[in-house]
C-alpha cells in the first residue's frame, strides 16, 4: 500500500483530536453558563490536553518501542472516541472534566510516537511526515476555533457540537485498523537504553520557547487590546481571530515548509530561515501588542509567527530522531521532546504573561531575546542521522 495512504487515517486522528480540543475555545461563555462554572474552570478544560502530554507522552513512546506504534495509535483512537462521547452527555462540570481528561489522553498517545512513524515508514522523508502530522493537528485546532461558532448555531447548542466532535473521532477509529497492519513492526521490542543525549536539550529549548510564547500571546491578546481602549466585545472578537490565525499559520507552516526544505535538501537552511523569520515576527508581535492598536499588523504577526515558528518547531522535533539509531528509539525521542515542550506551556505563560502585560518594554526584550537564542541554536541542531555526519554536517547528509 502507498505510504501516504497508510498515513491518512493517522492524520485524520490528529485532525479530530485538534478539532475536538479547540472547539471548546469559542464556547467558553456558553460553557460557563450551562455548567455553572467560572472562566478559569472552563479554561482548565482546554489546558488539560497539555497536562496529559506531560503525563503520558513517555508512555506512548514506550509502547511504540517495546510493542508497536499500532498499540499507541489504536489506544489513542479508542480513548478519544470514548472521552468525546462521554463529554457529549455530560450533565455537570465534574463529569465534563472527567470526560475531557479521558479525551485528552488521546493527544500524547497519537503525537508522542510520531518519530517512530516517520522513521519506520520513510526515514528519508521524516521532516515531511512529522511536519504534516503536526500540521494537521494544528489545522484541526484552527478549524475548531473558526467553525464552532457557526456549528453552535447550526447544531442547536453545545450538545450538538460535542456530538459532532465525537462523530468525527469515529472516522479515525474505523479507518486506522485498515492500514496499521502495513506499519513496520520489526523495530519493536528494542531497548531504550541510552536514548537520551545531552544534545537534545538544544531541541527541547526550541520547542519549549516557541510553544510557550505562542500560548502566552494567545492568552493575553484580549487583555492587551482592552488596555488599548478596545471594548470588551471587540477585544474578545479580535483575540479570537488572532488565535485562529496563529493556529492556521502553525498548520500551514508545518505542512508546507519542512517538506519544502527537505525536498530541496536544505534542512539546515530551513532551520535558520524559519527561526530568523520567527524572531522578526515575534518582535513585531510583541511591540505591536504592547504599544499600538494596529489590528492588521497584529493579525499578520500572529499568522507569521505561527507559520514560521511551528515549521521550526517541527524541524527541531524531527532533529531529535537524528540522535538515535532505530525507529523504536525515534518515537521515544519525540515523546521526550513533547514532554519538554508542554512543561514549558504549563508554566511559562502563567508567569511571563502577567509580567509582559505589566512591564511592556522588559516583556518585549525577554521574548525577543528568547527567540534570538532559538535562532542561534538553529546553526547547531543535528540534521544528519547518527553515524553519517557530525552535528551541523552537510545538507546532503541530512537526508541520510
Amino acid at each position: 500500500m502507498n505510504k501516504t495512504l497508510q498515513l491518512i487515517p493517522y492524520w485524520i486522528l490528529n485532525f479530530t483530536i485538534g478539532f475536538g480540543w479547540f472547539s471548546l475555545a469559542p464556547l467558553v461563555p456558553h460553557l460557563m453558563s450551562q455548567f455553572s462554572a467560572g472562566e478559569s474552570a472552563i479554561i482548565e478544560l482546554i489546558s488539560v490536553y497539555g497536562y496529559t502530554m506531560v503525563a503520558f507522552a513517555l508512555l506512548s513512546g514506550y509502547l511504540s518501542a517495546r510493542h508497536s506504534v499500532s498499540y499507541s495509535l489504536i489506544l489513542s483512537a479508542v480513548i478519544s472516541s470514548v472521552g468525546l462521547f462521554l463529554r457529549a452527555f455530560s450533565g455537570n462540570y465534574e463529569f465534563l472534566l472527567i470526560a475531557q481528561v479521558v479525551a485528552a489522553v488521546a493527544y500524547p498517545l497519537a503525537l508522542g510516537p510520531v518519530g517512530s512513524i516517520a522513521q519506520s515508514l520513510s526515514p528519508r522523508r521524516s521532516h515531511t511526515m512529522v511536519g504534516i502530522s503536526v500540521g494537521v493537528l494544528f489545522l484541526g485546532m484552527s478549524m475548531g476555533s473558526f467553525l464552532t461558532p457557526s456549528l453552535f448555531a447550526l447544531l442547536g447548542g453545545i450538545h450538538g457540537v460535542f456530538l459532532l466532535d465525537a462523530g468525527l473521532s469515529l472516522i479515525a477509529l474505523i479507518s486506522l485498523p485498515l492500514v496499521l497492519r502495513g506499519y513496520p513492526r520489526d523495530y519493536a521490542g528494542k531497548s531504550l537504553k541510552g536514548v537520551f543525549k545531552a544534545g537534545m536539550v538544544k531541541n527541547w529549548y526550541v520547542g519549549l520557547i516557541i510553544s510557550s510564547i505562542s500560548v502566552m500571546f494567545g492568552g493575553i491578546a484580549a487583555s492587551e487590546l482592552i488596555s488599548h481602549s478596545f471594548s470588551f466585545d471587540s477585544a474578545v472578537y479580535f483575540s479570537g481571530i488572532m488565535s485562529g490565525l496563529s493556529f492556521l499559520g502553525s498548520a500551514l507552516g508545518a505542512i508546507i515548509l519542512p517538506p519544502l526544505f527537505e525536498s530541496l535538501n536544505r534542512v539546515r537552511t530551513g532551520m535558520v530561515v524559519t527561526s530568523l523569520v520567527a524572531f522578526a515576527s515575534v518582535v513585531a508581535l510583541s511591540y505591536s501588542l504592547s504599544y499600538t492598536s494596529a489590528v492588521n499588523v497584529l493579525m499578520a504577526s500572529y499568522f507569521l509567527f505561527g507559520f514560521f515558528g511551528n515549521a521550526y518547531w517541527s524541524m527541531a522535533m524531527t532533529s531529535t530522531t537524528r540522535y538515535v539509531t532505530d525507529p523504536a528509539q525515534a518515537g521515544f525521542s519525540t515523546s521526550m521532546y513533547s514532554v519538554a515542550t508542554n512543561l514549558g506551556v504549563a508554566f511559562i505563560p502563567v508567569f511571563l504573561g502577567p509580567f509582559f502585560s505589566s512591564n511592556a518594554l522588559s516583556g518585549v526584550i525577554i521574548v525577543s531575546a528568547a527567540l534570538v537564542v532559538a535562532f542561534a541554536i538553529s546553526f547547531f541542531l543535528m540534521v544528519s542521522a547518527r553515524g553519517t555526519a557530525k552535528t551541523g554536517g552537510s545538507e546532503g547528509a541530512a537526508q541520510s
